[in-house]
């Protein structure tokens, strides 16, 4: 069942708010309940103690029948009795008739002796008249439909026991409290409504920079258009929803990067494969068409066909080395970022010596002793060793040795006869820096940020005719990468390049 977050978030809100209003009107319920009745006690007992300790209580039979007004005795509905042992009413407070035979309380007429005749019992079967301690109850009696607070109070007085009750009607109490209970519940009510408004307004405008990120999504899922990008600014400031449309709008920026590299990634792989299959395919229609071909002629084909075969496949094989590149490469990022922040890396494959590849690297291209000056010279550039420190890293070790290859070959392709390549081996801190150098045409400035690129030519008609791809330094540039390494070069037209490989050292 899809319930908008909206529409969550502001339930939620409500609802923590309406638990807060509700614990808030318990609390000031409650404490306004007991502050009232605890003064309506005291009042009571106040009054049963001015009774006790009144002058006309000093020696029998001098109660009067109204009792006179001490410490406000009698005021604010207050009704006293004084009560013998036998129940009989001595003096009690008068209404406005004088009637002390009819004590009132708030007014309510004639009403009963004792109040709280239970009450009255108890205090006679409890009271200890050696001690004469006195000990008050409190007790709630209904008179009329109203509620009567009593509070019921023995004491002896020259061998005399009387009791002593103060009543009064708990009818304003209960009013203040059904007017607090009324104010709290149109008061909750009202911070409700405000917060079922609020709340929605509120995440309606947090939630509108989603929305505008989700219609950008959804458009571009459409459309394929990575062009667009999601409005950053807001009215507020900058927050986190702004954080996550910039993030997004970088998201879509490297999207948009790769969506147009892989582009033109196919097409240029599109068009390399279609030259050697067009050569393929003339050759074999020309043998096809004309069985009375020159063996000369034929030979030639079959020659021409079977060289466009080997570099369709080189191609191939180059282009399955970057997608095995790319994947490893994907999953070391992802290590990476999982450890961003750490320094532990998890350093991937095998020891391997740098130095021993190298060697193997300048046998392979340098000419052996046993050939003569002459044929060493058709080779091509002179290959020159210079300082080689023995250095070990992780990595595979023919992966390396392919990153080596492919940059001499790359150096010895573009380096005139009489020019020369140099291969080196160092280290600095805790880096191994393996350096090709070269005293060929180099490369303009203009290209140098490209070179990496794949199917990237600086020179397009020389390359086809080096037999070059334009994968070779793509390759070497994501297996470096692939080892946590780094390629830089350095590059002046006419005066050569060199190509500078750094990898971390094993003991790192």
């Amino acid at each position: 069942m899809y319930i908008p977050l909206q529409l969550r978030l502001t339930l939620f809100y409500t609802v923590i708010i309406a638990l807060a209003l509700w614990f808030f009107g318990q609390t000031v319920y409650a404490q306004a309940e007991q502050r009232a009745y605890a003064d309506l006690n005291t009042t009571l007992s106040s009054r049963a103690a001015s009774v006790r300790l009144g002058k006309f209580l000093a020696s029998p039979g001098t109660l009067p029948t109204v009792l006179p007004s001490v410490d406000g005795l009698g005021t604010g509905g207050v009704s006293i009795e004084v009560l013998s042992d036998k129940m009989s009413l001595l003096a009690a407070t008068a209404n406005n008739t004088n009637d002390f035979t009819n004590p009132t309380v708030d007014n309510l007429g004639s009403s009963p002796i004792p109040w709280d005749s239970q009450a009255a019992r108890i205090a006679l079967q409890q009271f200890d008249p050696l001690s004469n301690s006195p000990h008050g109850y409190y007790s709630t009696v209904t008179y009329q439909r109203q509620h009567i607070r009593v509070y019921t109070l023995a004491n002896v007085d020259f061998g005399s026991v009387h009791i002593i009750q103060t009543a009064r009607s708990e009818q304003d109490i209960e009013q203040s409290l059904a007017n607090l209970r009324l104010l709290l519940l149109q008061g909750g009510t009202l911070a409700i409504i405000f917060a079922l408004v609020g709340g929605w307004f509120l995440t309606w405008g947090v939630l509108f920079a989603v929305r505008r990120v989700t219609k950008t999504a959804r458009s571009i899922s459409t459309s394929r258009n990575f062009s667009q990008r999601v409005p950053t600014q807001t009215r507020f400031g900058k927050d986190e929803l702004a954080v996550l449309a910039t993030t997004f709008n970088e998201m879509l920026t490297n999207l948009e990067e790769l969506y147009q590299h892989q582009e033109r990634f196919v097409a240029d792989a599109s068009h390399e494969l279609r030259a050697p299959i067009t050569s393929i395919r003339c050759n074999l229609d020309l043998l096809t068409k004309a069985p009375d071909l020159p063996p000369a002629e034929a030979q030639a084909a079959l020659q021409d066909a079977r060289a466009e075969a080997d570099r369709m496949g080189r191609l191939v094989n180059d282009l399955l080395t970057l997608t095995r590149s790319d994947a490893s490469l994907a999953s070391l990022q992802h290590e990476v970022s999982l450890t961003d922040g750490y320094r532990k890396i998890h350093r991937h494959g095998q020891i391997v010596d740098l130095d021993s590849l190298l060697l193997e690297a300048f046998r392979q291209y340098h000419p052996t002793k046993e050939q003569n000056t002459t044929e060493s010279q058709q080779n091509g550039p002179r290959l020159l060793l210079q300082n080689i420190t023995p250095t070990q890293v992780y990595g595979d070790a023919d992966q390396l040795k392919q990153v080596i290859v492919a940059l001499l070959d790359n150096a010895l392709k573009y380096t005139p006869f009489e020019g020369s390549v140099s291969l080196a081996l160092s280290t600095e801190t805790d880096e191994a820096m393996v350096t090709v150098t070269d005293t060929g045409i180099g490369i303009a400035p203009e290209d140098i940020p490209h070179i990496f690129e794949r199917f990237y030519r600086a020179d397009r008609a020389r390359s086809r005719e080096r037999g070059g791809s334009g994968l070779g330094l793509a390759i070497v540039q994501s297996i470096v990468q692939q080892y946590h390494g780094s390629i830089e070069v350095e590059s002046t037209p006419g005066k050569g390049s060199t190509f500078t490989v750094k990898l971390p050292l094993a003991n790192s």
